[in-house]
């Protein structure tokens, strides 16, 4: 093997391009090192959503990957990803990690090497610094013969390349998904969620604050998320008002807008969802109110009318402005537009010398037509 293949191959994986290309072109990397009619390439940090972005190149020909719902990475090929990412090797040939018997009923293998006809399979784990950023493959047939330790050392060589162009392409895309987020919801604080509304799925988050795990952030509260963005887009539609803010163990929903058909997210049908730390939106300042005193302060902040808070808290409208009073009293504000830079923005309320008419009112919010009878 000619070294300038080696680096040929190399120089091909880190070149920038879309996710889906960047799988690509790692399994034309390998394949350009050792021979092989099929490879595959699964691309993510997350375990439980990397099996399904996946490519799969049989014959020159791209075929995908099938039955990836709901499967875990490891799952799929049978190994165990902490005991993994504590070594510094990354390339294995199957028959080192079980028997041919237990490769064979494993999904990935049942589901497209048996019926293809591949009797052996290379991995290549792409992982770093204790994170696995994806696993690829190659496979031949019985008659293409068994892969070597040459071959295993080839793909030793190309795999710091690349986990080099995996990181750059995770990073690629948290742009491009960011921006994307951005041009829907005009702001990004707090924690994003975006949907994908035919499927009724997260399909990416981000916390610029806190970062996200998807196991813990995300997997809990999916389906309360997307039921929160379908609710708000529909009563958006009729113009209704909207129904309280939806709490979550992190925040409460603050936003809800349509992105539907970005290229970023493959076209679909999307929507996104920003949901408000609690303790952003109270900033350290809600300590001396009382309950019901709070449970107004953040129907206020979300947007909501004098009349809509009345009848969400189950109070009188004279009620309401008495309670109303007191907070404002207590946390040194006259009008909503001051609680809301108090509440959400307290070291922007500290240093900004521009009115409070200048900031823009919450979207349900009186302010918009002058008129808020509780300021």
């Amino acid at each position: 093997m000619e070294r300038n293949v080696v680096g040929e191959a190399q120089l091909q994986v880190v070149q920038p391009g879309s996710r889906g290309s960047f799988r690509r072109r790692v399994i034309e990397a390998m394949r350009t090192v050792v021979k092989a009619p099929a490879g595959f390439c699964c691309f993510g940090k997350d375990d439980t959503r990397a099996y399904s972005d996946a490519t799969r190149i049989v014959d020159g020909a791209s075929v995908g990957v099938r039955g990836t719902d709901r499967i875990r990475l490891s799952a799929a090929f049978g190994f165990d990803a902490k005991s993994l990412v504590g070594t510094n090797r990354r390339a294995y040939v199957t028959s080192e990690l079980y028997p041919e018997s237990d490769r064979v009923a494993l999904p990935y293998f049942r589901e497209h090497s048996v019926p293809d006809g591949m009797t052996s399979a290379l991995l290549l784990f792409l992982h770093e610094g204790g994170v696995l950023f994806g696993l690829a493959g190659l496979e031949r047939r019985a008659q293409d013969g068994e892969f070597t330790d040459a071959d295993k050392r080839a793909l030793e060589e190309l795999g710091p390349f690349a986990v080099a162009g995996a990181r750059a392409q995770l990073q690629y895309d948290e742009l491009t998904r960011e921006a994307a987020a951005l041009r829907a919801l005009s702001k990004i604080n707090g924690q994003l969620f975006v949907i994908d509304r035919d499927k009724k799925q997260v399909v990416w988050a981000i916390d610029r604050d806190h970062g996200i795990d998807w196991d813990q952030d995300v997997a809990p509260v999916a389906d309360q998320i997307v039921a929160a963005a379908e609710t708000a887009i529909a009563s958006k539609a009729r113009g209704d008002a909207l129904p309280t803010p939806p709490r979550l163990p992190s925040g409460a929903v603050t936003g809800t807008a349509k992105l539907d058909g970005d290229p970023v997210f493959g076209g679909a049908r999307c929507a996104v969802v920003r949901v408000d730390h609690f303790e952003k939106q109270e900033g350290g300042t809600m300590e001396g109110l009382s309950r019901r005193e709070r449970e107004i302060a953040r129907l206020l902040v979300a947007g909501y009318s004098g009349v809509n808070v009345a009848a969400i808290a189950g109070l009188s409208e004279n009620t309401v402005r008495t309670y109303v009073r007191r907070l404002y009293g207590k946390l040194g504000v006259s009008n909503r537009a001051d609680l809301v830079r108090k509440l959400v923005a307290p070291e922007a309320a500290k240093s900004s010398a521009s009115p409070a008419s200048q900031l823009e009112p919450p979207p349900d919010s009186s302010l918009v037509h002058g008129d808020d009878t509780l300021d």
